[in-house]
């Protein structure tokens, strides 16, 4: 059974206890502490990021974007047979902020990328290796606090990265085979007399909707089943069926994400990810890496571009096109580009 917390919630004792710490060598502690403050002061990163106590802090953030993936569910399943249809779909796709998806689609991608095998056999094999006196968990945080894209070129990366892209792929495959099936619908729904009805005004459907945002729960995330081998402990994502599963997408492929702001989501991805398995994980590391400022900005513009679509509509069938356009198909471009897919690789 998995067990759900809240997103202040913290990791369970028994998965702390999991996740323990290696003790740091006594001569170790002068060169950590050195390469821990010089990238602080070159990358905007405090010098006590990295000594938090670990949590589920990866986990919450990812609750965020899975959230979208339960909505998105939860909408498919609801046939189209009265305008309570277009407004419970509003309601759910328009409680997603921008920044939450974003560093949520972050989170949950470096949830992936930790899971995969060769990626958490390849940090079992680099945390042999001795650093300046540091040996496993310490010598290897250390590689990384010189070079934050150090985890990119362990040998399993390639793996990670290629499931992560896949995951992307095909997730926004089945959020913009919704937005069409939410346009085609529209135009059906105007030879019903329920579709062609006028509804609510625009700005109480509006209100209505920041209301259900305001009032809904937070995101909960469940406590993962993990696998440690060498210092190493994986989650493993593919025990899920359901919206936590990296298979949750429909079929698709990802296309080309060669471009360098694709490179440095990577980066952030696979540092994540690294940080994760071998349980150095807390929420100042997530705010610090968890960001991916174009799916940011273009997610803020499909936000206020559906509002400007809600607030011009009068009927079902027009909210109905709304939210296949700017609250689907634009929003799987704006998760997609990392992988070089998005609506206009779904339309062909």
């Amino acid at each position: 059974m998995v067990r759900c917390v809240s997103k202040s919630g913290r990791r369970s004792r028994q998965t702390g206890a999991a996740l323990g710490r290696q003790p740091m060598k006594k001569g170790g502690r002068a060169f950590a502490a050195a390469a821990i403050i010089g990238v602080a002061l070159s990358g905007g990163v405090s010098a006590d990021t990295l000594a938090q106590p670990q949590d589920n802090a990866l986990e919450r953030r990812a609750a965020d974007y899975v959230l979208l993936r339960e909505d998105i569910a939860a909408i498919e399943a609801t046939p189209f047979d009265s305008a309570k249809t277009t407004r419970e779909a509003h309601k759910r796709l328009s409680a997603h902020t921008s920044k939450a998806l974003s560093s949520g689609w972050v989170a949950y991608a470096a949830l992936v990328a930790a899971s995969t095998p060769e990626f958490a056999e390849a940090l079992q094999k680099d945390m042999k290796k001795s650093e300046r006196g540091l040996k496993g968990k310490d010598a290897f945080l250390a590689r990384l606090a010189a070079d934050p894209s150090y985890a990119r070129k362990l040998k399993g990366a390639d793996a990670a990265v290629e499931r992560v892209l896949s995951m992307t792929a095909q997730d926004v495959t089945r959020f913009a085979a919704l937005g069409d099936a939410f346009k085609t619908q529209a135009y059906a729904m105007q030879k019903t007399n329920w579709g062609k009805q006028r509804i609510a005004a625009s700005s109480d459907r509006l209100s209505e909707a920041e209301a259900y945002a305001r009032a809904r729960p937070p995101a909960s995330a469940p406590a993962l089943s993990l696998s440690s081998n060498g210092g190493v402990t994986a989650p493993v994502l593919a025990s899920d069926s359901g919206a936590w599963s990296p298979n949750w997408g429909a079929a698709g492929s990802p296309g080309d994400n060669s471009e360098p702001n694709a490179q440095v989501i990577m980066d952030r991805v696979l540092n994540l990810a690294a940080r994760y398995d071998i349980g150095a994980m807390n929420e100042k590391v997530v705010d610090v890496y968890a960001k991916n400022d174009r799916a940011d900005q273009c997610l803020s513009m499909a936000t206020l571009t559906l509002r400007q679509c809600i607030a011009a509509t009068r009927t079902p069938y027009e909210e109905a096109f709304c939210l296949g356009e700017h609250a689907l198909i634009d929003t799987a471009s704006c998760v997609g580009w990392v992988a070089g897919a998005g609506a206009e690789d779904q339309q062909g």
